[in-house]
């Protein structure tokens, strides 16, 4: 590849401003100044940019705790995105694989990895989506059966079957604040009639699949967080709006996520 492109892939610069310091005697190749842009490079030519090694990396891979209110895109004009929230050195290709809707939380895959992405978000291989969700009334053995047959969420369209975990239920009394119940983080409502923290385990991701799968059996998602892609865990340690690079060992295990 050419030199310019190179060092703009490692988030060098921007081509303009690479092809200047080049022209200026800036960066060596394998020990030699160079001074041409279009100087043909690989990916284990040893480049040094003003004193600074440049190590090629073809594939970036980060965790993101997706926080709510940030779009699910690499740019807006209008919204804030979750590229947005990355500071620092990364390539410039990366895009988050599928979508979590703008209110909705947690565990975000950022990568340029194509292959990875598509042996994720393909629905023959079969890659578990976990979601944590707290939910509007009380949701019932016969809800999780109706989960596990696979639902109509609307016309033309049966999801998967999906395994639907009821984790704890709290009656809230009209009056109470539901900021202040340990239970839950989601905004503050009337909930008369209680709150059913659940997990759900999907396999396909259709556009607002778990709210129109709830909505089915006739029930509202007030909150909903993703929590595991495949063997990829959301880290504990990441506070909403922060990432990390994956270590090896995640992507290695990621990458076996298939049937």
């Amino acid at each position: 590849m050419r030199l310019d492109k190179f060092l703009a892939d490692m988030n060098q610069g921007t081509r303009k401003e690479l092809k200047q310091l080049i022209r200026k005697g800036l960066v060596t190749v394998d020990g030699v100044t160079v001074k041409d842009p279009g100087t043909a490079v690989t990916k284990t030519s040893d480049i040094v940019l003003a004193g600074i090694p440049v190590v090629y990396n073809e594939y970036e891979y980060y965790m993101m705790n997706k926080p709510r209110g940030v779009i699910t895109a690499t740019e807006d004009a209008r919204q804030e995105t979750v590229l947005d929230l990355m500071a620092g050195e990364h390539r410039k290709d990366i895009s988050p694989v599928g979508r979590l809707d703008k209110d909705t939380v947690g565990l975000l895959l950022i990568t340029n990895d194509g292959q990875l992405n598509h042996q994720l978000l393909s629905p023959k291989h079969h890659v578990d989506k976990e979601y944590l969700a707290r939910v509007s009334g009380k949701v019932t053995e016969n809800d999780v059966k109706a989960f596990a047959r696979g639902l109509f969420i609307e016309e033309g369209f049966r999801a998967l079957p999906a395994q639907l975990k009821i984790k704890a239920y709290r009656e809230i009394p009209a009056e109470a604040d539901f900021r202040d119940l340990a239970m839950s983080n989601a905004p503050g409502q009337d909930l008369p009639d209680g709150v059913t923290e659940i997990t759900v385990v999907i396999q396909e991701g259709k556009y607002h699949q778990i709210k129109k799968m709830f909505h089915a059996i006739g029930k509202e998602v007030i909150y909903l967080q993703r929590i595991r892609m495949g063997s990829l865990e959301l880290d504990p340690n990441l506070q909403e709006g922060q990432y990390r690079k994956l270590t090896d060992e995640e992507i290695r295990l990621l990458k076996q996520s298939r049937e």
